[in-house]
Parts: structure tokens; C-alpha cells; sequence
């Protein structure tokens, strides 16, 4: 070595040594869990979902940019409203809206904020071991059982 600096192993050096020029991206924050989750893993449930979807007429496609709602669908079908789904799982039964609300609190806040700002009818699908799915419509003021979707789905 001809200079004075040093040589080690660093990979990061945390201050310039001389004769060395480095250079560090130094950002505030990082990356966040919704986003190292986004894109790489998406739940079982969301692909039934679609399937079931597919089976009825709709054209189902997955959202990757909600971070709200990690497993979402917009499906749409032929004179019928859009849907924008949330697909929750839940090891305990939902059998019924306030159960829903009670497991899943902040999910159903922020479906129900959404309601104001999507042209889609919002629901929350839930499935569970012993009740398998349960369809739940979302309205400014709360959630409701979707009958007529279950109706549709022949569940």
C-alpha cells in the first residue's frame, strides 16, 4: 500500500477513508412490511377466490398496490357492478357481521372507508375452516351478510 489509509474488509465504511471514494445511499424510513410482502407471497384463498369467481362469469384480477388490503380482487362481469373484494382468513368462525367486526376491526374500518371512494360494491370475503366462505357486504354505515352474491355462488 502507497497511501496511508488503511485497506480492511468493509463493506460499508461508516465515514470516507482517504484515498477511497464511496458512495452510500443514505435514506431515511426503509422499506416497509407491506412492501417486501407485496408481490412475492399472496394467500391460497385470493387463487379460490378467483377460481370460484371464474366459475360464475366474472374476469377477476388480483391487486398488488393496496395497502389496506394485501389479498384484494376486483372482479367485474357483463351488466353486473364491479366488486372490489378484501379475502381475509380466519382460523376462528365468522358466522355472522359482528363477529366480523369484532376479529377484524381495522380490515372493516378501512372497507368501509373505501366505499366513498371506489365505483365497485365493496365486500369482505372471509373464509374459515368450519364455515368456508362467508360474503359480507360493505356500506358506509357497517357490514352486512351478502345474500344475494351467495345467491349467485351457489354457496
Amino acid at each position: 500500500m502507497t497511501s496511508s489509509a488503511s485497506y480492511s474488509n468493509r463493506i460499508n465504511p461508516c465515514e470516507a477513508v482517504a484515498g477511497e471514494t464511496t458512495n452510500i445511499l443514505r435514506e431515511k424510513g426503509g422499506v416497509t412490511k407491506t412492501q417486501k410482502k407485496r408481490g412475492l407471497h399472496r394467500s391460497p384463498f385470493v387463487y379460490e377466490a378467483i377460481r370460484l369467481l371464474k366459475e360464475h362469469g366474472y374476469a377477476p384480477f388480483r391487486l398488488l398496490d393496496n395497502p389496506d388490503f394485501t389479498d384484494a380482487i376486483i372482479a367485474t362481469k357483463e351488466k353486473s357492478a364491479g366488486l372490489l373484494i378484501a379475502i381475509i382468513y380466519s382460523q376462528k368462525q365468522v358466522p355472522d357481521a359482528h363477529t366480523l367486526r369484532t376479529l377484524f376491526p381495522q380490515k372493516v374500518d378501512k372497507a368501509c372507508a373505501m366505499v366513498k371512494a371506489t365505483p365497485h360494491r365493496t365486500m369482505i370475503w372471509v373464509n374459515s375452516p368450519v364455515s368456508g366462505w362467508r360474503f359480507y357486504r360493505v356500506e358506509v354505515g357497517g357490514i352486512s351478510y351478502d345474500w344475494d352474491i351467495a345467491k349467485e355462488l351457489g354457496r
